[in-house]
């Protein structure tokens, strides 16, 4: 037993946990469990092996159910374009709303909840752009509610707009008619584009001169 001790011992990799534990703790945590649980089952270890493989499995469903949906304004210590954070102030008008991942069956009324959310406590709102270049990939379920929100916030009297789409999302868009409802002059390659359009028309010029979505001359990113 002492041989046999010895021998796996020498084959813990500690730096792998660590590493594994800096880049996600999640990962770290399923990388020691299922060691342990290898070790617990041994010989058995294909029980260790598929516990980790259920894990993975359990947070990428997760991870991709609840996706980061951002709410985006302009820095105007720095002119980004970046995520509302405390001290950044937001357009009254215009709601600019990023969704970084596929948009698909397990996440698409997460997405729909998100703006829901947004048209009842912003009650001035009359336009949303959603920021798409997040969106790489998307299913029949997402373009359903993703049809569902236009219908509905037009319904409502506020518009929406798209940018930055890729080329995936704009075949599946194109296919499904959904293009067409959403209209091509609905549809910008940039943020920026999108701002230069939509933005004035929906402000008095008073209001133009203190919103924080307020186009400048010079060229603007998005800070991630």
């Amino acid at each position: 037993a002492a041989i046999i001790m010895m021998a796996v011992i020498g084959l813990i990799n500690v730096s792998g946990f660590l590493h594994s534990w800096r880049a996600q703790w999640y990962d770290g945590l399923i990388s020691i469990l299922s060691f342990l649980c290898t070790l617990w089952f041994a010989p058995h270890l294909d029980k260790g092996i598929m516990l980790g493989v259920i894990l993975c499995l359990l947070v990428f469903l997760y991870k991709n159910m609840r996706p980061v949906v951002s709410s985006l304004s302009r820095d105007q210590t720095t002119d980004l374009v970046c995520p509302i954070s405390q001290g950044v102030e937001e357009c009254r008008h215009l709601s600019l709303v990023r969704f970084e991942g596929p948009l698909f069956f397990a996440n698409a009324s997460y997405l729909e909840d998100k703006i829901s959310d947004m048209m009842l406590c912003k009650t001035t709102l009359r336009h949303v752009l959603i920021v798409a270049n997040g969106i790489n990939d998307i299913d029949a379920s997402g373009e359903e509610t993703l049809s569902l929100i236009v219908g509905r916030l037009r319904s409502a009297g506020i518009d929406i707009s798209l940018s930055g789409v890729n080329e995936t999302v704009m075949k599946v868009l194109v296919r499904t008619h959904l293009f067409n409802k959403i209209g091509a002059d609905h549809i910008y390659p940039t943020v920026e584009s999108a701002l230069r359009q939509i933005h004035p028309p929906l402000h008095t010029e008073e209001e133009l001169t203190r919103c924080p979505l307020g186009v400048s001359a010079q060229p603007k990113t998005i800070r991630p």
